[in-house]
């Protein structure tokens, strides 16, 4: 039974992160950015770690876990709304959005979680990233992931093109400011 009870609780706390992360922007998001910025949280903060998997896969860093919730969750249904992608050729994953309900339940939760001093620079970093890499092409989200984490283009389908389009793509970042000089010039010359 305390394994049953790990497996809720970590469920649980999952479901509630993703709600989180929703909420710190509060506007729909591909479920290719949501795993991608949820990623990065996991490398800032080891408490993330503890009920969340990344493996290597098609796509960079990948989570069975959060896709799974997202498409079904457990206890937090019709919190968010997921929509499948349009065609085969569409990489996001499809989008999620918050409904009014998981609104009202991330305002709850977020009042909670609020007086925990652990959890203040999580809920900064969730905000700080969604303002960061919501805005940015997949390609280019995937482009920022491969360089500052090249172990998780070993297994990719898209890093090849990817690399194609990387001075294009680091292009775009720096005219709008999302990096400097010394990170376009390492990004194009592949560092």
């Amino acid at each position: 039974m305390r394994q049953q009870e790990q497996s809720e609780a970590r469920q649980k706390a999952l479901e509630n992160f993703i709600l989180l992360v929703l909420g710190a922007s509060n506007k729909k998001i591909s479920l290719l950015h949501l795993e991608k910025e949820v990623f990065l949280l996991w490398n800032f903060h080891p408490l993330v770690k503890d009920f969340i998997v990344f493996i290597q896969h098609y796509r960079g860093p990948y989570s069975k876990e959060i896709e799974d919730a997202i498409r079904r969750p457990f206890y937090l249904e019709n919190c968010w709304s997921y929509s499948y992608p349009k065609n085969s050729e569409d990489i996001s994953g499809g989008r999620v959005e918050l409904t009014e309900k998981g609104h009202l339940q991330y305002l709850k939760i977020y009042q909670e979680v609020i007086r925990n001093e652990q959890m203040l620079p999580i809920l900064a970093g969730m905000k700080m990233v969604r303002e960061m890499y919501d805005d940015l092409s997949i390609e280019e989200l995937l482009l920022l992931i491969y360089d500052t984490y090249p172990e998780y283009r070993k297994k990719s389908n898209v890093a090849d093109t990817i690399d194609l389009m990387k001075a294009t793509l680091a292009k775009g970042l720096l005219k709008r400011g999302k990096i400097d000089s010394e990170r376009y010039d390492n990004l194009v010359a592949g560092n």
